[in-house]
């Protein structure tokens, strides 16, 4: 009887000893590796690209005596507007989530406004170069820009008791700021919306003929709303 004891005894140990090593072993069970995540969009490179958009100025014109310069009370605002269009370059260069860049433009606008067949205004063209700063989210960009402006614009004047008109053509530099985002469709094609604001301060065109010792003072300005397509390189 002791003797069959001992042997359940001693069997139970074994038993328990087994389990206790066996589960000290390494499983030969593992679960399998993650896939590799996709390296996130790299925004450094060139690029060109086209656009297209609105843009709705403002232009206050004051009329002054040329001897002196005082100024008549005579003032209205221009509103020209127009659907622009054109193409644009750049460069960025990406350091971790910053990206910083430049990029120039250059448009075709078709902007006009008169006032009583007296007065008028008109721009054909636009253009600026712009430094940028922008903060990336993988294929998405929010950035803002700012640089110079180039434009030129026409007005006429026309005197109805002298019964002929004048002409004075300006090209002008001024500022412009705003910001935009930008998304990467595909490695190469890149969709952007933006907006902005653009200031050409005062200038004078003086009289010489119909308005002789006349000034008109002007202070154009703009909003524009655009969309853009481009290629990075």
């Amino acid at each position: 009887m002791k003797t069959l004891l001992k042997a359940t005894v001693a069997t139970f140990l074994l038993l328990g000893s087994g389990a206790a090593l066996s589960a000290d072993l390494p499983s030969s069970k593992f679960l399998p590796l993650a896939p590799a995540l996709p390296p996130l969009y790299s925004w450094t490179g060139f690029y060109v690209g086209g656009q297209a958009g609105y843009s709705w100025g403002s232009d206050r014109q004051g009329l002054f005596a040329t001897a002196g310069r005082a100024p008549l009370g005579v003032s209205f605002d221009y509103r020209p507007s127009s659907f622009i269009g054109g193409a644009h370059a750049g460069f960025n260069y990406q350091m971790g989530s910053l990206v910083l860049g430049v990029e120039g433009d250059i448009e075709a606008i078709n902007a006009r406004d008169e006032r009583g067949g007296l007065f008028r205004v008109q721009q054909d063209w636009q253009g600026s170069v712009r430094g940028r700063i922008g903060y990336a989210m993988d294929r998405f960009m929010i950035y803002a820009a700012a640089g110079a402006a180039f434009s030129s614009f026409e007005y006429g004047y026309f005197n109805p008791l002298a019964g002929f008109g004048e002409t004075g053509r300006f090209s002008k530099t001024g500022w412009t700021v705003g910001g935009g985002v930008n998304f990467a469709m595909t490695d190469n094609l890149v969709f952007g919306l933006d907006y902005r604001y653009t200031d050409y301060g005062k200038f004078d065109h003086v009289g010489t003929s119909a308005y002789l010792g006349l000034t008109a003072e002007h202070e154009p300005s703009s909003h524009a709303m655009r969309a853009s397509v481009a290629y990075k390189f």
